[in-house]
């Protein structure tokens, strides 16, 4: 099959992407060998490390975390799923015309959803929801502040936030020629960051109270602006760090107003945790998608064998929505 490779040469300051032609996979019990129809890239993807998760002894590192394609193969111990089912989900090597699948973690793709949908909801949906409602407790009638809410995952916050009722909710990001298109989406108010004073707003938009929720895709810069726009037994849950992965916490703070500030990752969660949050995530979330009242938003579409200009793409920061790859 046909995948793209990250490769380290002499002499280069850091991984490359090859388009190379290596062996099929082949599914083991608790997996599915998908035909893939459309990858999608992940800020993490420009690491292009072991983030990825590390390859079996001797076999060439594939880059991509999320697909969506036609299953053609199950594992043994599979019940399930069958060949021939739609299918979208986290994975490893998913830059590639195949790609396996634990089954724990794969979702069917929504009736009237492309691929092309379904590889946009894989990994920043659950990511989101996971963040906003399981870890930031929101629920109807709450107040969102979210920190870089122009990028992938701070749009399917938005996005979520807005279906499940909330009151409020703000963001905050780079000048964007595209801040007309987060208010169609529902924000309430895009502010302007190292332009507006962000704590000050947040807290005239709220009548003094501050939000419920922080979602946080900006790290260290944006402590001291969390812990002053939350409110009085609020949450601050922080999702990314494009901004740097330290700051100074003001404890007096945290601990008058009864913060609870929360960290998540995938990459420490067992295949158990993993698969509870993706159990919450069909619950709360694929219902809207089935409906109709969440529609994931895509930014551009490359070939497979482009991965490297997508990623370059990426990596400027321009874009509003997912980046695709089709095999």
């Amino acid at each position: 099959m046909k995948a793209i490779v990250i490769v380290n040469r002499t002499g280069q300051g850091r991984p490359t992407l090859e388009y190379q032609t290596v062996d099929d996979p082949v599914p083991q019990a608790d997996e599915l060998l998908v035909s893939v129809r459309a990858a999608g890239i992940n800020r993490i993807d420009l690491h292009r490390s072991t983030a990825h998760g590390g390859p079996a002894a001797g076999k060439p590192m594939i880059a991509g975390l999320e697909m969506s394609g036609e299953v053609i193969a199950v594992g043994a111990g599979v019940s399930e799923f069958k060949i021939g089912d739609k299918v979208m989900g986290m994975t490893t090597g998913a830059y590639a015309e195949l790609a396996t699948i634990d089954h724990r973690f794969a979702l069917r793709v929504p009736p009237t959803f492309s691929y092309d949908q379904a590889t946009a909801v894989a990994t920043v949906y659950p990511t989101a929801h996971n963040a906003l409602v399981t870890n930031g407790q929101f629920s109807s009638g709450k107040s969102v502040l979210i920190q870089g809410v122009a990028s992938a995952v701070g749009i399917a916050t938005l996005q979520i936030a807005k279906a499940m009722g909330a009151s409020r909710i703000m963001g905050t990001g780079l000048p964007n020629a595209n801040a007309h298109r987060l208010a169609e989406l529902g924000l309430t108010r895009f502010l302007i960051s190292g332009q507006d004073d962000i704590a000050t707003e947040v807290l005239k938009e709220t009548d003094g109270r501050g939000v419920d929720v922080v979602v946080d895709m900006v790290g260290g810069p944006a402590i001291p602006d969390n812990l002053e726009c939350v409110g009085l037994g609020g949450r601050i849950v922080n999702v990314g760090w494009v901004g740097g992965t330290k700051g100074e916490i003001d404890l007096d703070i945290l601990a008058r107003k009864r913060i609870t500030l929360v960290g998540v990752s995938f990459r420490t969660r067992t295949i158990e945790q993993k698969k509870e949050l993706f159990e919450h995530f069909k619950r709360d979330v694929y219902p809207l998608f089935v409906s109709g009242a969440l529609v994931p938003i895509i930014a551009a579409r490359y070939p497979l064998s482009a991965a490297l200009a997508a990623q370059d793409a990426m990596a400027e920061d321009k874009h509003f929505g997912k980046i695709l790859l089709h095999p």
